[in-house]
C-alpha cells in the first residue's frame, strides 16, 4: 500500500531539527510505519531550502520549495499585514506533481486548515484528514479576557512585529482566513481521523457526512522509556508548564496564578515555563498589562528545550499545569502524563478525553486562576492524592499511546478507507 502524507513539518527529512512544538510525534509515527512491510510511505511538506525528491531508508521525501522570507521581504510584509494565505493557484499544481510522481493509493493530510487539504477537490484518490487542532473554535476564544486585537495592534511590545506583519494582530487575521478555509475543506471531507470527543463533535458540525476514525497519537520515544519513580512533598514545589508564544495558551493565567500564590499563601514554589524566554514580546506584554513582574512571583522562563532536557525537567517537577484557553489533546500534557507527573489543566477542548477529573488529573474551568491556586494549596496539604493520580495517569497514557495498537488501528483505517 502506497501512502502519501502532506505535513506541516519536514518529519525526519531534516533529521528532526524542526521537531519542536509538535512535529516530533510525526517523526515517531514515520519510524513506526517504516517497519511495516506492507506500507510504502512518502511525505511532502513546504521547505525553504530543498526542492528535490529524496529517498532515505523506506521513506520518499518531496520537499516543496517556498522562497525564504528574507528573499521576498516586501511580499512577506504585505501578506502578514493582510493575513494572506498561500496562493492556491500556485501551490495546487505542485501538490498534484507529487501525487502524479508517487501515485499513492491513499493520501493523508495532517491539519484541517492548511492548503494541503484542498487537494481533495483535485483527485479521485481517497484523502483522509488527520485533525490536529480545529481553527474555528480556536478563533472563537483567541484572545484572553479584557484583550482584543486592538490591544496588540497598539502595543509597544509588538511595534516592530506589527510593521512587518508578524505580530499578534496579523496572526489573528491569518487565523480568520484559515478558519474560512477549514470550513471549505471539511465541507467536502469524506474521511477524518481524530482522537477526542471534542474534535469528533466539532468536526461533525462542518463535516456531517464524513466518516470519523479514532486514532491516537504516538509520542516521542524518550518519554516511553522514562518515568517519575520518587514522589515526595518538597519544601519548594516545582511547577512546570510548556507554552508557545500564542495568545490563547494562557501565559496570563500563569502570571495571575503565581501572583495569587505569592500574595495569599506561604507556599514556597518555583514555576518553570518551557518554550518561552523572558524577552518574548508576549511575556513582556502581559507582564506590563497585568503589572506583574515574573521574577517577583517565582516564574522562570527557560526557553526551548531538547527532548532529553524536557524529559529530565518534567521528572524533577511536582506538578504540570496546562493553562490554555483552548486545545485538543496537547502532546505536552500527554508527555507529562506518561512520565507520571500530576496534571492540572483547564477543562477546554479535548482535555476531558485525556484527563479524567479526580482520577488521572485535575480539570479546572477555563481562566480558572483561583481554582488553580486552590488546587496547588490542596497539593501542598494532601500530596498523596496527586501522587496517586500521577501514577494512574501514566498507566492510562501508556495504554492510550501504545505504539503497536496505534499502528494496528492506523493500518486498519487505511484498509477500511480503501475498501
Amino acid at each position: 500500500m502506497k501512502v502519501l502524507w502532506f505535513t506541516n513539518t519536514a518529519s525526519k527529512y531534516d533529521h528532526g531539527k524542526h521537531s519542536y512544538n509538535g512535529g516530533g510525534w510525526i517523526e515517531s509515527l514515520e519510524e513506526l510505519l517504516n517497519k511495516e512491510e506492507n506500507i510504502e510511505l512518502a511525505i511532502s511538506f513546504f521547505h525553504n531550502e530543498g526542492n528535490e525528491k529524496m529517498k532515505r531508508d523506506k521513506t520518499t521525501y518531496y520537499p516543496i520549495f517556498v522562497k525564504p522570507s528574507r528573499k521576498a521581504p516586501i511580499r512577506k510584509v504585505i501578506n502578514g499585514l493582510c493575513g494572506n494565505l498561500e496562493v492556491d493557484e500556485i501551490i495546487i499544481p505542485k501538490l498534484l506533481e507529487v501525487v502524479e510522481d508517487f501515485k499513492p493509493d491513499l493520501i493523508q493530510i495532517f491539519g484541517t486548515e492548511g492548503v494541503f487539504a484542498k487537494i481533495q477537490g483535485y483527485t479521485n484518490i481517497p484523502v483522509v484528514i488527520h485533525i490536529q487542532g480545529l481553527i474555528n473554535p480556536y478563533l472563537n476564544t483567541y484572545f484572553p479576557p479584557n484583550n482584543s486585537r486592538i490591544n496588540f495592534l497598539f502595543s509597544r511590545y509588538f511595534f516592530l512585529q506589527n510593521l512587518i506583519g508578524s505580530g499578534v494582530y496579523s496572526s489573528f487575521l491569518r487565523f480568520q482566513n484559515q478558519a474560512k478555509r477549514e470550513k471549505e475543506h471539511l465541507s467536502i471531507a469524506k474521511y477524518l481521523m481524530g482522537r477526542t470527543t471534542w474534535d469528533q463533535s466539532v468536526s461533525q458540525i462542518f463535516a456531517p457526512s464524513a466518516n470519523y476514525f479514532h486514532i491516537e497519537e504516538v509520542l516521542r520515544p524518550l518519554f516511553y522509556d522514562n518515568a517519575k519513580t520518587k514522589y515526595e512533598l518538597h519544601e519548594t514545589i516545582i511547577i512546570v508548564s510548556t507554552l508557545s508564544a500564542t495568545v490563547y495558551k494562557g501565559i496570563d493565567i500563569v502570571l495571575k496564578s503565581a501572583e495569587q500564590l505569592k500574595k495569599q499563601t506561604n507556599i514556597k514554589f518555583i514555576w518553570n515555563i518551557v518554550g518561552l524566554s523572558e524577552d518574548n514580546p508576549l511575556v513582556k506584554y502581559f507582564s506590563n498589562e497585568l503589572k506583574i513582574n515574573p521574577k517577583n512571583v517565582n516564574i522562570n522562563f527557560l526557553g526551548k528545550k531538547s527532548s532529553e532536557n524536557l524529559c529530565s525537567l518534567l521528572i524533577d517537577s511536582d506538578l504540570f499545569v496546562h493553562p490554555s484557553y483552548i486545545d485538543n489533546s496537547p502532546n505536552s500534557v500527554c508527555e507529562a502524563q506518561i512520565l507520571g507527573i500530576p496534571i492540572i489543566a483547564c477543562n477546554v477542548g479535548g482535555l476531558s478525553t485525556i484527563v479524567a477529573h479526580n482520577e488521572t488529573g485535575i480539570l479546572i474551568p477555563a481562566n480558572g486562576v483561583f481554582e488553580l491556586v486552590s488546587e496547588i494549596i490542596n497539593y501542598n496539604q494532601s500530596p498523596t492524592r496527586y501522587f496517586e493520580m500521577g501514577i494512574k495517569a501514566r498507566i492510562k497514557a501508556l495504554e492510550r499511546h501504545d505504539k503497536e495498537k496505534i499502528v494496528e488501528s492506523l493500518m486498519e483505517t487505511y484498509i477500511k478507507i480503501l475498501k
